[in-house]
């Protein structure tokens, strides 16, 4: 029991330690391109952080598998290094007792990338839709400049204004021309005011006190209706929230059975990818792990690293597989899984042969 607990301590501060590492790079990188975009005026400065927040669910399942599969082929690795696992077995370990810690680290690993992929991804990013959508919204009024022309929802809305109180939304000197195929129409008014609706939370503008004018787009045609009025609400184009996310998403992975569209069957795969990869890449790493005497530490990391790149991306073309096939039934991705799966255990069958 106690060489059983020392293994399990090992194996699981070197993956935690990668864990930090790499969840820190897929930060940063994260940042980078929230800053960008920040800077490019898309995202106000003050939602970066809590974006980047957001975003560790997304960082978790991307580094997750390949952080176990490094912690426990640099903690193996370095009790092998100094002879350590040598007088383990010379004092009557077994190899299934060796197996045990490992094995019970790996299922906490793969359960707790089960609950992220599961339950706090869809989570985050129905919060990020959400967010990203009052940001959209506040970029409507922000994006209106003060004396220049703004076309809206594809040149069919032009906006002019006078002014623009940012916090209130309260405009003045308001021109606006609206271009619907066959006619246009051009409102003028002394104020307006931009307002989102608690319905549909669709932004609205509206004029008081102006003109309206309706005309054909033909310069031959005499059709023409002009009207005052009190006030007149216009419904604006819907905010661009940088691309809404699917609805599936936002399931969680009990919500997305049963798997009867297209994007639910491939979103249910795509959800128990890391968990399974977490689960066979750290089975796969004991095998690895073992080396020969005076055989270098990082060959071996270097040849895990090749071998998840390689394991993620026929995942992701097995992914682009089912969207482009429209697959809602099949084996799906499992095939795979199940290479992965005989490898690793022939590897192990293999070591424990030896052990």
């Amino acid at each position: 029991m106690i060489l059983q607990r020392y293994l399990l301590r090992e194996t699981s501060a070197a993956s935690l330690m990668s864990l930090l590492v790499f969840v820190g790079v897929m930060l940063a990188l994260f940042l980078a391109e929230l800053l960008g975009d920040a800077a490019q005026g898309l995202l106000p400065a003050a939602s970066v952080l809590r974006l980047l927040v957001l975003r560790l669910p997304e960082a978790l399942l991307m580094v997750g598998p390949l952080a176990l599969m490094v912690g426990v082929l640099m903690a193996i690795g370095r009790l092998g290094e100094t002879s350590e696992l040598a007088v383990q077995r010379a004092a009557g370990l077994s190899f299934e007792a060796m197996l045990r810690p490992l094995l019970l680290l790996i299922l906490v690993w793969a359960g707790g990338l089960l609950l992220v992929s599961g339950w706090l991804a869809p989570a985050a990013v129905a919060r990020t839709g959400d967010l990203m959508a009052d940001v959209a919204r506040q970029a409507l009024v922000s994006g209106l400049k003060a004396g220049q022309f703004d076309r809206l929802d594809s040149g069919r809305l032009t906006v002019y204004v006078g002014s623009v109180d940012r916090q209130t939304g309260e405009l003045t000197d308001v021109f606006v021309h609206l271009f619907d195929g066959e006619e246009s129409e051009v409102l003028t008014a002394p104020s307006g005011r931009l307002w989102i609706d608690a319905d549909d939370q669709r932004p609205y503008l509206s004029l008081y006190q102006g003109h309206q004018l309706r005309h054909v787009n033909r310069l031959d045609s005499p059709r023409r209706r002009s009207i005052a009025f009190e006030r007149n609400d216009i419904r604006l184009p819907a905010p661009d929230s940088g691309g809404a996310a699917d609805q599936e998403l936002r399931l969680s992975l009990s919500q997305l059975r049963p798997l009867d569209t297209a994007g639910r069957f491939r979103e249910w795969h795509w959800r128990l990818a890391a968990p399974v990869a977490a689960l066979l890449l750290g089975l796969l790493a004991v095998p690895l792990a073992q080396r020969a005497p005076r055989q270098g530490r990082f060959g071996v990391i270097v040849l895990a690293l090749g071998l998840y790149l390689v394991y993620t991306n026929l995942v992701h073309a097995g992914l682009v597989l089912i969207e482009r096939r429209d697959l809602a039934s099949g084996p799906g991705l499992w095939p795979l899984h199940a290479l992965i799966a005989l490898l690793a255990a022939g590897l192990l069958f293999r070591h424990w042969r030896r052990w």
